[in-house]
C-alpha cells in the first residue's frame, strides 16, 4: 500500500430503527463520504417517547437539521472518525446542557 493512502471511514448503519441495537450494522463508506450521519425522529408527549425512527449512514456532507415541534422531534449529529456514530445522538457542539 502506497505510504499516506487515505483509508475510507467505516460508520454504523441502518434504516428507520426503533432501537440503536438495529442499528449495529458496520459499513466502509465511498471515498466522497467524510462524515457518520445519525438521524433521530421522535414523538411523544412531553418528556414521554411514544416512538422514534433511527437512521444512521456514510454522508459526504453533515446537514444541521434539528427541529423540535412540540409532539415531534427531528435532530442529526455527525462525526468522522471510525465506528464513531455507535450512540443514537450526540447534542449539538453549540447546544446547551
Amino acid at each position: 500500500m502506497p505510504t499516506g493512502a487515505v483509508h475510507p471511514l467505516v460508520c454504523f448503519t441502518c434504516d428507520k430503527q426503533s432501537s440503536n441495537w438495529g442499528c449495529l450494522k458496520v459499513t466502509k463508506c465511498s471515498d466522497k463520504d467524510k462524515h457518520c450521519l445519525t438521524s433521530v425522529a421522535s414523538w411523544g408527549i412531553g418528556s414521554l417517547v411514544v416512538g422514534k425512527r433511527i437512521t444512521k449512514k456514510c454522508s459526504p456532507t453533515c446537514p444541521d437539521w434539528n427541529l423540535n415541534l412540540g409532539l415531534a422531534s427531528f435532530t442529526t449529529s455527525c462525526c468522522q472518525s471510525f465506528l464513531c456514530n455507535l450512540f443514537e445522538h450526540k447534542p449539538p457542539k453549540n447546544a446547551t446542557q
